[in-house]
């Protein structure tokens, strides 16, 4: 077979070879031989393959590959044609049906500055002649809680006793109306008096040499005879003033003598409070809520916390009538003696205050300036101490919706109150006395928070130890702050200074006085003699200064420090002859410290233990900074660093 293949290819190079060289002798060169060529010689034609027989194999293999290849497509195409079916989808992709040039218009422009109106034309007002005797109707009204007196009414009561409801609708008025403005009218009237009686004036100022002048507030006959333990100044509202009343000593109201007393007053109106806060335990300690004063807090002697809201309206209290005139009375809001076991104090409450930085209350202090009603004041925390060494912190929370009759689930809570307590946690203080024989359980006195971090908290214990502690997260450095001597002398009082917070100031029951810084556990300095050895009951730094502050001993003298003038003694000490100082309490100074009023002089309230009260204005140079007195003053505590 291959040989016939090679024969057969041969035979068709050399058929292909001759048609070339026909060709070739068919070109334009040899036109004029060829037609020579074709007179002299016989035209031969030339030899075909088909003339000749012969079959090229090549091509009919590769017409037999192609056919092959093309049937078995076909099929395969056959094949899928079977399985693949195609879906047919129309869809318009844009109609737009003819618009005449008035729809057009009406479509844009029409529905402009039209409006629907109806008429009647009165033809369905048909009268029509019955037998029948007219209903007799009334319309009656009421409403729940009532905006009134009354609360219900009707068309045909109004008209009939048009006096009474009318009369009735605007004591209403007018009591609001009085409420909104006795306080404006009260101020003006003392203003106006002072400035008639200069007298008096005259009379008021101060004979002592910390204040420039004086004014006594007046006390209702039924707070006469119960001393001042505590008082407390609005640390926005300064003006604003809570004084905690102790037990009568006289049977000069037998009626609320078993009841305990705060007192709730206006400087600027002396002749009398601006309420009166009753509770059923005696209180011990007291403070506002942080940012205005709307609300009144009490730690008591069984243990309990009570809170006031002050925004009540009177109807929810008691009026008090005396032989002069009428008091009310106002009812806790909230208690907390009605929880029962670890979630409440068992032991009197030394301090209660509110957790809030120094920076917060003097932006509180700028709205409260602007703004005559900012917030409600009830976004924050509250610290609590009491005796048994416990401290626990509070949440104050604002129900949305009071109930009217009570709540049946919270006991402690009034009818129709809105605020409550809930105790958020607890830390029970240990003695860090080293000697195991000489452990035992801690009494606590005053409760302090650092300015600058709320976080950290500060008791005076009887151990002689300052116990330093942290609300949440991190670890309390240095755990105590002691003395010099390692004496159990108990520390019953604390103070910061309100414009450096590195250090903080320590009275304790030997008379003597202890500087801090927050980074030491021994004192910076210590005083030893500087009150005789009389215990030191409080110490409070001055708002306005930062090297004065002021120390009240047992004997019931008062002892003003200036520590640029002389660092080893107060530079002045003062006896009441009148009557025995309890305690004292200094509002805020917002030239100096951005807290509190503007344009306010700072302000010293000292109590007595007959029941009086006094209002001192402190003298220029206890009040005015001297130039760099604050950077002396740190140099001086760098100093004895």
């Amino acid at each position: 077979m291959d040989e016939v293949l090679k024969a057969m290819n041969e035979e068709n190079a050399r058929l292909l070879n001759e048609s070339r060289r026909s060709d070739w002798s068919s070109t334009p060169d040899s036109d004029e031989n060829t037609d020579s060529r074709r007179a002299d010689q016989p035209v031969k034609r030339p030899v075909t393959s088909r003339s000749r027989g012969f079959i090229n194999f090549v091509s009919a293999k590769q017409r037999q590959i192609s056919d092959k290849a093309a049937s078995k497509a076909r099929r395969r195409g056959q094949e899928l044609l079977q399985l693949i079916e195609l879906d047919v989808a129309n869809f318009s992709l844009f109609d737009l049906p003819p618009v005449k040039e008035y729809e057009l218009y009406m479509r844009n422009f029409g529905s402009m500055n039209t409006k629907q109106a109806y008429i009647q034309t009165n033809e369905d007002n048909i009268d029509r002649d019955i037998q029948t005797e007219e209903i007799e109707t009334k319309e009656k009204w009421c409403q729940h809680p009532p905006e009134d007196l009354k609360g219900s009414g009707g068309d045909d009561e109004e008209t009939e006793k048009s006096v009474d409801s009318s009369g009735k609708v605007d004591s209403v008025r007018l009591t609001k109306f009085l409420q909104q403005s006795l306080q404006v009218v009260a101020i003006l009237l003392e203003e106006d008096q002072a400035e008639r009686n200069q007298a008096e004036v005259l009379a008021s100022r101060s004979n002592t040499s910390f204040s420039e002048s004086t004014i006594s507030l007046t006390q209702p006959s039924f707070l006469a005879d119960r001393p001042v333990l505590q008082c407390h100044f609005s640390p926005v509202q300064n003006n604003l003033l809570l004084a905690v009343h102790g037990p009568p000593s006289g049977g000069s109201c037998m009626e609320l003598a078993n009841k305990g007393m705060i007192s709730l007053w206006n400087t600027n109106e002396p002749s009398r409070p601006k309420q009166i806060l009753t509770c059923e335990s005696q209180p011990t300690c007291c403070c506002f809520s942080p940012e205005k004063a709307t609300l009144a807090f009490a730690g008591m002697t069984d243990g309990s916390l009570v809170v006031w809201d002050l925004r009540e309206p009177a109807s929810m209290h008691h009026v008090y009538r005396t032989r002069e005139e009428e008091w009310l009375l106002r009812k806790p809001t909230y208690f907390t003696a009605g929880i029962l076991g670890e979630e409440n104090h068992h032991s009197p409450v030394t301090t209660v205050i509110p957790i809030v930085s120094a920076a917060d209350s003097a932006k509180a202090s700028v709205m409260s300036a602007k703004e005559t009603d900012f917030g409600t004041g009830l976004s924050f925390q509250l610290a609590s101490a009491e005796e048994n060494a416990w401290v626990h912190l509070w949440v104050v929370a604002e129900i949305s919706n009071p109930d009217e009759a009570g709540s049946e689930s919270d006991l402690g809570l009034a009818p129709g109150g809105r605020v409550k307590l809930l105790k958020s946690s607890s830390c029970k203080l240990e003695n860090p006395t080293r000697d195991v024989r000489l452990k035992s359980s801690l009494r606590a006195h005053e409760l302090a928070l650092s300015p600058a971090n709320p976080s950290n908290f500060y008791v005076g214990t009887d151990s002689g130890y300052v116990y330093h502690g942290v609300r949440s997260g991190g670890k309390a450095v240095p755990r105590t702050y002691k003395g010099e001597v390692d004496a159990p002398v108990p520390v019953t009082c604390l103070d910061f200074p309100p414009f450096s917070h590195q250090c903080f100031l320590a009275g304790c029951a030997d008379g003597s006085i202890r500087l801090h810084n927050l980074h030491l556990e021994t004192p910076l300095v210590t005083w030893l003699n500087s009150t005789n050895g009389n215990a030191v009951q409080v110490i409070r730094w001055s708002r306005s200064r930062p090297s004065v502050f002021y120390v009240l001993d047992a004997a019931a003298k008062l002892h003003v420090w200036d520590l640029l003038k002389d660092d080893a003694a107060p530079v002045n000490t003062e006896t009441f002859s009148q009557d025995s100082l309890c305690t004292f309490s200094l509002s805020s100074d917002h030239s100096a410290t951005g807290m509190g009023l503007p344009n306010r002089k700072a302000q010293m309230v000292v109590s007595f233990k007959r029941g009086g009260m006094d209002v001192h204005t402190l003298s220029q140079h206890l009040v005015t900074q001297q130039v760099g007195e604050l950077e002396e003053f740190l140099k001086y505590v760098d100093k004895v660093l």
